[in-house]
């Protein structure tokens, strides 16, 4: 199987843009394990901090956090 380039330029946009894991690997056409492998690399070139990485995955959880937040407060005006 050949490799596939894939530009860091255009991955580091698509992460500062706020797309989460799922849509990066589905644009990308990744695996998880890739996809763990392109951020190691990325880190290792210094392209990108692993603070930088746990920050986006902590915005991610506080998002999830908040959507369940809402509606259980929907829910409850309802009853």
């Amino acid at each position: 199987m050949a490799k596939r380039k894939i530009s860091a330029k255009d991955l580091l946009k698509d992460i500062r843009s706020g797309l989460d894991d799922t849509q990066i690997m589905g644009k990308y056409q990744l695996t998880p394990v890739q996809l763990e492998n392109i951020f190691g690399k990325l880190v290792d070139a210094d392209f990108i901090t692993v603070v930088e990485l746990h920050e986006r995955a902590r915005l991610s959880e506080s998002q999830v956090t908040k959507a369940f937040v809402e509606a259980q407060r929907a829910i409850d005006e309802l009853d």
